[in-house]
């Protein structure tokens, strides 16, 4: 494609000052020729080839049109001695292009002062005018486009050869260039500092004369780079030789034939740390996997979409399914909680904090759910931020069954404490029903000869007899008078509304008994908080309703999700024990029966239920221990230390949080708190 030639003109006198641009036919634009009678612009417009004249103002202008890098040629048209001065003394400082002086006459004096100063050539504005300018002016754009190509495939050879220096002394791999008979012609810094000589001691001598000569055997080197072994691969080497130290070496060696002659470049190098820690990485890579391949627990490593791009053999055994079938699958699939997807993982990625752990639901693909203990923690680049997120789980199928089974001891033995109790208020209504029955079968009995009369005087007037009418009255009259018909039918109602309220009360007691001694499942429901209390309230009630005035305060509640069960628990062990304080108390002499309070009531985003007595009091030394578990201030045989500490947990594992207050000889206060939404 044929460059725009780009002229900047500077005249003595310029009607119009601007950029003439190609366009016309010639490539050239002559509007403003007409106002040019010496015919600069048209002559230029002869030029032959698409051309453009940047028309400067004045010198100051057309110095900086000179200074463009498109600009080839730059013409000073009949302009004053001072001028021409002034632009060629600002164009010996720059890289600036050739200048054509027109002159209105040309005698030689005017010639010589324009070739002085610096002008490639001088026109002048005679008849054959037109005709010369187009060709000195091409001939100047020819000799500066050619001078500029040729300066700028010197700086770029320059230049190339500079990187090449660069690029050979300091690349840090070792370079030997050898001849046809393999040996050195030259070598870079890194070589020398390499194998311990100078450029000087290594050109001109054999291979095996400056290299370690196990490396050259062990490489092979002396055949692989000698003109007959054009046949062998040139695929790299990787040479392991023993250095003057004893260390054990490994070198990374290429060789490459330089043009059509003999010469060889051979490449050393030397890798031995760079294999020493891939080595050690791969160890590290195989010792981890190893690791997470044998750990009992299951892990799984996800991306910031959630998604598993790791999970080790115990995390597909639990999940059921193969580690490859995991790749990809969202977490949020498997692990959730019973009132929707678990926000413990996307919060951890999301925030970059680790979980310390918790517990939710395990959802299989058989849709079975398994209870399990889970920490997440997030996986950080070097710069801090989140790639991702490691969480680790159990199973605790099984450690719930033992849960489970403990509690259950705990609740028969919470049970065999209150069978006492139990048996007695029992046996008061089975001992008044057990009465009004028999008295109710003595009152069937006098009944009896009272209906018999009945049946009687329904024969009488049914035959029509009227002295037989008349016995039969007086004999249903005289019946009805010995038993007291009256007193008789109102003392069997209050029986038998006695016998009902008893095994009324029996059946509450029953039923009290079976939700308490039922085992809980795996998984969280709704539960009325003041209910889950006042049934366990109502059992103990039956043991120390003679001696214990029992207070209730309960607020209205919403439901709260939790294992109620296992709250009963906890209100058994607290109630029993502040029972006992109470009786303890009473022993040592205070002569009188106590109280105990319950109130329910919402705080913080949960629910508080409070449980204090007017008992003996726990210890300043003991208050610290009483959650330890096996710690009791019980006699021997009289406690196991469990019940707290077990109640303690159940709390806990419920997000929750006991506390005990309290004075020696002035009662205690045992505050649970539970909350609406447990933390992740």
């Amino acid at each position: 494609m044929q460059r725009v030639a780009r002229i900047a003109l500077l005249q003595s006198q310029s009607p119009q000052t601007g950029l003439a641009d190609a366009g016309e036919p010639g490539g050239f634009s002559v509007s403003d020729a007409d106002r040019h009678p010496q015919g600069t612009l048209l002559a230029l417009s002869h030029i032959g080839t698409e051309v453009q004249v940047l028309v400067a103002d004045d010198v100051s202008e057309c110095i900086a049109l000179a200074r463009r890098d498109d600009v080839d040629l730059a013409i000073l048209d009949r302009c004053d001695p001072g001028a021409a001065a002034t632009f060629f003394e600002a164009q010996s400082a720059l890289a600036a292009p050739t200048v054509v002086v027109i002159s209105e006459s040309a005698p030689e004096s005017a010639a010589l002062d324009a070739f002085r100063l610096g002008a490639a050539d001088c026109v002048r504005a005679a008849e054959d005018y037109g005709e010369v300018l187009p060709l000195v002016a091409m001939e100047q754009i020819h000799r500066w486009r050619h001078h500029r190509d040729r300066e700028a495939a010197r700086s770029r050879i320059e230049w190339l050869e500079d990187l090449n220096q660069a690029i050979v002394s300091e690349i840090p791999v070792a370079l030997a260039v050898l001849d046809e008979s393999a040996r050195i012609l030259e070598v870079n810094p890194e070589f020398c500092h390499a194998f311990g000589c100078t450029p000087e001691m290594a050109r001109t001598r054999a291979l095996d004369d400056v290299l370690p000569s196990d490396l050259v055997e062990r490489g092979d080197l002396a055949r692989w780079v000698s003109p007959g072994a054009e046949a062998m691969a040139e695929a790299p080497r990787l040479v392991r030789t023993t250095d003057g130290e004893g260390r054990d070496r490994v070198f990374d060696i290429r060789r490459r034939r330089l043009g059509k002659g003999g010469d060889v470049l051979l490449t050393l190098s030397d890798v031995s740390e760079a294999e020493l820690l891939s080595r050690r990485v791969g160890e590290l890579e195989r010792f981890s996997e190893h690791i997470l391949r044998s750990i009992d627990s299951a892990l799984v490593v996800l991306d910031l979409d959630g998604r598993i791009t790791y999970a080790n053999p115990m995390a597909g055994q639990l999940l059921g399914r193969s580690e490859e079938e995991l790749k990809g699958q969202p977490g949020e699939l498997f692990f959730s909680a019973p009132d929707g997807p678990s926000q413990l993982i996307a919060r951890v990625l999301q925030e970059g904090v680790g979980s310390p752990g918790g517990e939710m639901m395990l959802a299989l693909a058989e849709g079975q759910r398994v209870p399990i203990g889970i920490s997440c923690t997030p996986l950080l680049a070097e710069d801090g931020k989140v790639m991702g997120a490691v969480a680790i789980f159990q199973d605790l199928s099984q450690i719930k069954e033992l849960q489970r089974q403990v509690l259950q001891r705990e609740k028969m033995a919470s049970i065999g404490q209150l069978a006492a109790g139990v048996a007695h208020e029992i046996n008061n209504p089975v001992g008044f029903i057990h009465a009004n029955l028999a008295q109710m079968a003595e009152y069937l009995g006098d009944l009896s000869g009272y209906l018999d009369a009945v049946a009687d005087l329904e024969r009488a007037i049914s035959s029509g007899e009227s002295t037989g009418v008349g016995q039969a009255a007086r004999a249903l009259k005289e019946s009805g008078q010995e038993i007291d018909v009256d007193y008789l039918r109102k003392d069997f109602a209050s029986a038998l509304r006695e016998s009902l309220e008893g095994s009324e009360r029996i059946r509450h007691i029953v039923s009290d008994l079976r939700d308490f001694s039922h085992q809980g499942g795996l998984e969280m429901d709704l539960a009325d908080v003041n209910q889950c209390v006042d049934s366990t309230a109502n059992i103990v009630l039956t043991m120390m309703k003679h001696s214990v005035e029992l207070r209730k305060d309960y607020a209205d509640l919403p439901e709260l999700r939790c294992h109620s069960m296992q709250l009963k628990q906890v209100f058994m062990n607290l109630l029993v024990n502040a029972y006992q304080a109470i009786e303890e108390d009473t022993a040592e002499g205070s002569g009188q029966g106590g109280i105990i309070e319950i109130s329910t009531c919402q705080r913080d985003g949960g629910i508080e239920i409070a449980i204090s007595d007017t008992g003996s009091g726990i210890a300043d030394a003991d208050l610290e221990r009483i959650f330890d578990p096996f710690y009791t201030t019980k006699e021997v045989g009289a406690g196991t230390g469990l019940g707290l500490s077990t109640s303690y947990g159940i709390v806990k594992q419920h997000g929750g949080e006991m506390t005990a207050t309290s004075e020696a000889g002035q009662g205690a206060r045992f505050t649970v708190w539970l909350p609406f939404e447990r933390a992740s």
